[in-house]
């Protein structure tokens, strides 16, 4: 016989028709998701201004690998202000909270993912382009293209980082959606389903 929980579940986790959030757990969490999390954002900002910089004072460098250093951060820098970009923004208000289905979390964040780390590979060679302005005569035609190829690589790769080191929005708003996924699969919910 299993025994039972220290507190009662019904406490922390909201049943399946709420729409607001419930408990004080999932208030405090739905709050830290409801605002953009501009100190998560900014600093990418920074970033990606630096990296612009950097290439520019790379660019008239004798080595050609030390100039491809340049696009790479521009690149980097690009797509994980892309990536982070949307994930700082708000992701819960208070008076309504996102509910997962009675199948379970049918929701996955990696096909948003995808798009946003295309988005950015796309765009970083254009930005790489627009920022390196006329190019120097002596470099090869396949540093230019390694040039753009490299920055469009990484903006892709950039544009996944910011899932591994989360804004404060995107962690409450998974942990807020783990709180209510649980409370279903605990069986404190009541509709159509019976758990045994």
């Amino acid at each position: 016989m299993d025994a039972l929980p220290a507190e009662p579940i019904a406490a922390h986790y909201a049943p399946a028709t709420a729409t607001a959030a419930g408990g004080s757990r999932e208030r405090a969490l739905c709050e830290s998701a409801s605002h953009a999390d501009y100190l998560y954002v900014l600093p990418l900002l920074a970033l990606e201004v630096g990296a612009v910089a950097l290439d520019g004072a790379l660019k008239y460098d004798d080595r050609p690998g030390v100039r491809l250093l340049g696009p790479s951060a521009v690149g980097l820098a690009w797509g994980g202000f892309v990536g982070g970009g949307y994930l700082a923004l708000p992701k819960c208000e208070l008076g309504f909270v996102a509910q997962p289905a009675i199948e379970g979390d049918v929701r996955s964040v990696w096909p948003l993912a995808l798009s946003l780390a295309l988005l950015a590979g796309v765009t970083a060679p254009v930005l790489v382009g627009i920022e390196t302005g006329a190019l120097p005569s002596d470099w090869t035609t396949a540093e230019r293209a390694s040039r753009l190829a490299l920055a469009g690589v990484t903006g892709f790769a950039g544009a996944l980082v910011p899932y591994l080191i989360p804004p404060r929005t995107f962690r409450a708003a998974r942990q807020l959606e783990s709180l209510r996924i649980n409370a279903t699969a605990r069986g404190v919910s009541l509709g159509v389903t019976v758990s045994f």
